[in-house]
């Protein structure tokens, strides 16, 4: 292999860490956890939403959503309450608590990108866009094809776990 593209692979990776150091970071500040922010987000600009709502937009399963909820709900970011008309439904929001910490984060998140592309001109950004873009639509084969970040983390998750299931299995 070319130690050109070899190189670029290992600063891709480091970005990605040293990205994910920053957002960490960010989060501890909070009682938000990686996943949830997007959850947030959602219920914020789509108030009394549904958990199934919530599962198709992220493109995650329902138990994954239904855990998180529970979860958020636990540290007072999100509440449930029952649809009017259908008692079956349960209809989700968020609180006070959940809307400051998602702003709390949402600036943070946006100083790290400041600072992510601080010396970059409008033209630069469009064209390391477009070579991401570039790199993405040749790792992405019919399997991943109009996958959102959320359902390709929970596949590798997935992933993960059966791997291992396996591994614990042959021992």
């Amino acid at each position: 292999m070319n130690t050109d593209i070899r190189r670029i692979v290992g600063l891709l990776g480091q970005i990605h860490i040293l990205h994910r150091i920053y957002v960490h970071r960010a989060l501890l500040a909070t009682d938000i956890y990686f996943g949830q922010f997007p959850i947030l987000e959602y219920v914020e600009k789509h108030d009394k939403c549904t958990q199934r709502e919530l599962a198709d937009t992220l493109q995650v399963s329902a138990p994954s959503i239904a855990t998180s909820i529970k979860r958020m709900q636990k540290t007072g970011l999100l509440e449930k309450e029952c649809d009017e008309k259908d008692l079956r439904c349960t209809r989700i929001s968020i609180t006070e608590k959940g809307r400051d910490q998602m702003l709390q984060c949402r600036r943070a998140f946006d100083a790290i990108d400041k600072q992510m592309f601080e010396g970059f001109s409008k033209e630069e950004t469009a064209v390391f866009k477009e070579y991401l873009s570039r790199v993405i639509s040749n790792l992405t084969t019919d399997e991943f094809k109009g996958k959102t970040m959320f359902s390709l983390i929970e596949t590798m998750t997935n992933e993960k776990h059966v791997q291992r299931q396996g591994k614990e299995e042959s021992i």
